[in-house]
């Protein structure tokens, strides 16, 4: 499996970079003072768990935390399947841990949703 943790930075970090839009680190900005790719690969996590709207109750579940192994191996899983056309997928343990490792990204993010939500509806009145 491919070792995030083991591995150089740069064998992933120009991967990782690829795949986090713009609007994402628009909508973190505030609470990053530099985007490192672990960074940046949470926030994507919180981003596709939203998006594929995961029920918030998975968040408040009493899941032990993932090890930094575990988290290595999921987000490794999640690379290989998004590099590999599976841009969807989402590991709901890994978002779960994730959110509850960062809960301000996890609130930045679904504000940001919310904000561009409603510039949406006022674009296409009903």
């Amino acid at each position: 499996m491919f070792d995030i943790a083991g591995q150089p930075q740069s064998a992933w970090q120009s991967y990782v970079s690829e795949y986090v839009p713009q609007s994402l680190r628009e909508a973190v900005a505030h609470l990053a003072d530099e985007f490192t790719a672990a960074y940046l690969l949470d926030c994507l996590i919180l981003e596709k768990g939203l998006r594929s709207r995961l029920l918030s109750n998975s968040t408040r579940q009493p899941n032990t935390p993932l090890t930094t192994d575990e988290r290595s191996d999921r987000f490794a899983m999640l690379l290989r399947l998004w590099a590999e056309g599976c841009h969807t997928v989402v590991d709901e343990r890994l978002f779960a841990d994730t959110a509850r490792r960062r809960p301000e990204e996890l609130e930045a993010l679904r504000e940001y949703f919310r904000q561009n939500a409603l510039r949406s509806r006022k674009k296409f009145p009903s």
